[in-house]
């Protein structure tokens, strides 16, 4: 199915030209400490076994009208399309990029990870009529070459700097809250996720909102979050 859908975004949608300037070809991790603001961010790794969605997750950012940045695998949209259109129809949401298949980047060659990220774009767009503009690598692994191709196609690569352990199955809805909550700094980006891969982050995750306004942060996407001083991994 992937190479099908290469062909198509080969032949039908090559990235257009935009006026700015091209992405940096590094890694973001977190946004300016000089300000009181976090940002949620949410993983939906699409890998070849059959995806799955927490819609309690989706649910509790509606109700609470929390912003959020979720970075969805191309496999995974398309085996949740209308869930797709769904959150992407939510202005406080904002969609990047996360690969078609969820693989280990550095272990691929170019024309492979090129077609993983431009594949996921073509998807995205074709079912919601938006562009990603950020974009995520599977398990935070990337190199020169994955930083390059992904700022060629205009995307900025987002990686962050507190981990919320929700992929652990021994992480109990308690220490996620008191993890996340305790350690976010000024301009974190946090990363959990939404499709199951996460044990507890749905029953975690009011809690973890509250503590966070709390202590005083403002809850923003990554957009919003490095519109001041964006800051890179070195």
């Amino acid at each position: 199915m992937l190479a099908a859908f290469c062909t198509l975004a080969a032949t039908a949608a090559r990235p257009q030209a935009s006026s700015l300037p091209p992405p940096s070809p590094e890694a973001v991790t977190h946004g300016p400490r000089s300000l009181k603001r976090v940002a949620l961010t949410f993983d939906a790794c699409a890998t070849r076994r059959p995806s799955r969605y927490d819609e309690r997750i989706t649910r509790i950012l509606r109700e609470t009208g929390t912003p959020a940045t979720l970075f969805l695998g191309g496999k995974w949209m398309q085996e949740h399309p209308a869930a797709t259109r769904d959150l992407a129809s939510l202005p406080f949401l904002e969609i990047g990029n996360h690969t078609y298949i969820h693989p280990h980047l550095r272990q691929l060659s170019e024309e492979r990870i090129r077609e993983e990220l431009h594949t996921t774009q073509l998807i995205l767009d074709t079912l919601t009529g938006r562009r990603g503009r950020l974009f995520r690598p599977p398990y935070g692994e990337y190199d020169e070459r994955v930083l390059r191709i992904a700022a060629e196609l205009g995307l900025t690569t987002i990686q962050f700097d507190l981990a919320s352990g929700d992929p652990d199955t021994s992480a109990t809805k308690a220490r996620l809250v008191d993890y996340v909550v305790r350690a976010a700094r000024n301009g974190s980006i946090i990363v959990m996720h939404i499709n199951r891969r996460g044990w507890h982050t749905a029953e975690a995750l009011a809690d973890i909102i509250r503590g966070l306004k709390k202590r005083g942060f403002d809850l923003v996407t990554v957009s919003e979050l490095l519109q001041q001083h964006p800051a890179s991994a070195k």
